[in-house]
């Protein structure tokens, strides 16, 4: 019970006591007043003590639930920084092991890359000089020859560009696979008489070849180190109407010749 609803009582019960010491000597009703005012100052201050008190209870009360919610909303800020945490290192796990994974396919690209580049300068003495003087075909070449030099620590640099590169060169021996061919070349006979003659080629298989009058025939094939041309001049005749019928825009005609074998 507060002290303030007691004081007020306390204050009138003391009224009776003090008007029956009216007879007593007025220094002892003097002390008696002296002590209650004194009582009640000290009731006093032990009133306001309270009322600071209470005061003080009830900051501290709200500066302590102030405590817990801080702390609360502390707890779900942590929690919800462990879930990004987690995302963000299962996102960087993610992105780690893709990265090995494009490393590791890059890897074995530009050693398949290799191999293709290694095959394909194993077939280059078979390409037939028509196709070799083509344009695109040169280039091609050049490059796939640049990028067989080129030193194991440096095999994965261009591998994009390399494998294009050999795709393309494929690319245009496979059409002249596919296609006959008449050209024009410049070849000795035994005696090293130099004559124009008409060549025919069947894509990389075979080649036959003979001159305006006829008096000079070959027939070519690839070998492993190159194109080999043999000297056929009993073919000259049959050579001649295959060179008119592969330049003429009429009508195919049927050449009977041999295959050369290798």
């Amino acid at each position: 019970m507060r002290l303030s609803r007691l004081i007020p009582g306390v204050i009138f019960a003391t009224f009776p006591l003090m008007a029956q010491e009216t007879k007593a000597p007025a220094r002892g009703a003097d002390e008696l007043r002296g002590s209650v005012r004194e009582w009640i100052e000290t009731m006093q201050k032990i009133q306001a003590e309270e009322d600071a008190w209470e005061k003080d209870s009830e900051v501290l009360r709200s500066y302590k639930e102030g405590l817990e919610k801080e702390i609360e909303d502390l707890k779900e800020q942590i929690e919800r920084a462990k879930t990004r945490k987690e995302g963000g290192d299962k996102q960087s796990l993610d992105k780690l092991t893709e990265r090995d994974r494009f490393a590791a396919a890059q890897e074995e690209l530009a050693k398949q890359v290799r191999v293709l580049e290694q095959e394909l300068a194993v077939k280059l003495p078979l390409f037939p000089a028509p196709l070799r003087q083509e344009a695109k075909v040169a280039v091609a070449v050049e490059s796939l020859q640049k990028s067989l030099q080129l030193p194991p620590d440096k095999q994965g640099e261009d591998v994009s560009k390399r494998l294009f590169n050999a795709i393309e060169l494929l690319a245009e021996v496979e059409k002249f696979q596919q296609q006959v061919h008449l050209h024009s070349e410049l070849r000795t006979d035994p005696q090293g008489r130099e004559f124009k003659m008409q060549v025919v080629y069947f894509g990389l298989a075979m080649a036959y070849g003979v001159n305006e009058d006829g008096s000079f025939a070959v027939v070519g094939r690839p070998e492993k180190d190159g194109w080999k041309f043999t000297d056929r001049p009993d073919l000259a005749p049959q050579i001649q109407q295959l060179v008119t019928s592969a330049g003429s825009e009429k009508d195919a005609t049927f050449t009977q010749l041999p295959l050369v074998q290798p």
